[in-house]
């Protein structure tokens, strides 16, 4: 039994190195199987979409691009597997314009397609194929230093959260830079923002804002920060007399009462601030000469800043006109 055993431990050692060998064998020819797969893949041609950096040189130091010019644009090119794997690890050449080449008294540039193309292919392999442009002509923008100072335009929706209200807004800076041609610069009041929504706001923030962009024209800086205040709201009660204005001389008004109550809200930094005579209640005489039922609707001509639902109470008072005597007078 012995000697059994050690012959068949033998042979389960020959039987396992040959199995290791065949297993290096397979390895070995799937290895050159996939190199030959891969160099006869690469000989194909193939279709890719490659990036192409792009750059405006020779910029005299007295212009000023209004313009924001891309970077890059894209193409795709059609070549062996090969040379678009050099590509892809090398990088295609740089597209270089010269300034001085489109110059042009109007300060507008249009680059055709045709000239990208060009400046492409010439620093491309001569097998290599221009299948498509990913972009149409390239257009700038540029003047001499002509520019101005533009107060800035908000344009916002802020909606505070419940129990609170946007005591103040502000923008700064709040004028920017404005580089442009004449013609445009002459058409241009306000450098506006683009819109910003914010809801359920319950506590003071700053939200940088970009100007809307203007085809020849260039802000600096392209955007600006927004403070928005927020404060707690608590409600307050003042009492405003009714007053009356243009009445004859002859004549006085009576209102029954003689003071409403106006019933706000207000942040509470601004509750000491805000006070009845902020408020102030008209009534005019040519108005009351249409009334039939001696009763006259209040209404506020203006409110101060800061304050909201606004409630006057009464809203609908008595009155009398009276004639002046001269006891009065």
């Amino acid at each position: 039994m012995g000697g059994f055993a050690r012959k068949w431990i033998r042979i389960r050692k020959l039987l396992s190195q040959m199995r290791d060998r065949n297993s290096l064998v397979f390895l070995f020819f799937l290895a050159l199987s996939a190199a030959f797969w891969f160099f006869l893949a690469l000989s194909d041609e193939y279709e890719r979409e490659f990036s192409v950096a792009l750059k405006l040189r020779g910029v005299p130091n007295n212009v000023v691009i209004t313009t924001d010019l891309p970077s890059s644009f894209r193409v795709v090119l059609k070549d062996r597997g090969s040379q678009l794997l050099n590509y892809e690890y090398a990088g295609l050449p740089t597209v270089n314009l010269d300034f001085k080449n489109y110059d042009q008294q109007s300060g507008h540039v249009v680059v055709p397609t045709a000239d990208l193309t060009k400046r492409l292919t010439q620093k491309l392999a001569p097998t290599t194929k221009l299948v498509s442009f990913r972009r149409t002509a390239l257009e700038y923008y540029y003047n001499y230093g002509l520019n101005v100072k533009m107060p800035v335009a908000l344009k916002s929706t802020l909606k505070p959260e419940r129990f609170y209200g946007i005591s103040s807004v502000s923008v700064a800076p709040d004028s920017v830079t404005v580089y442009a041609a004449k013609s445009i610069l002459d058409t241009m009041r306000l450098a506006k923002t683009v819109p910003l929504y914010l809801t359920n706001i319950s506590e003071s923030t700053t939200e940088e804002v970009a100007l809307q962009t203007v085809p020849g024209v260039k802000f600096v800086p392209a955007s600006v920060d927004v403070n928005i205040n927020v404060d707690q709201m608590t409600e307050k009660t003042v009492s405003v007399p009714v007053r009356w204005v243009n009445f004859p001389a002859s004549k006085m008004l009576r209102t029954f009462p003689t003071n409403v109550k106006i019933i706000f809200q207000v942040g509470m930094s601004n509750y000491r601030k805000i006070t009845a005579d902020d408020f102030t209640l008209v009534v005019r005489y040519e108005d009351l000469l249409k009334v039939t039922d001696g009763k006259v609707h209040l209404s506020l001509r203006s409110l101060p800043a800061g304050v909201s639902h606004v409630r006057i109470v009464p809203d609908v008072v008595d009155f009398l006109i009276e004639d002046v005597t001269e006891e009065e007078t």
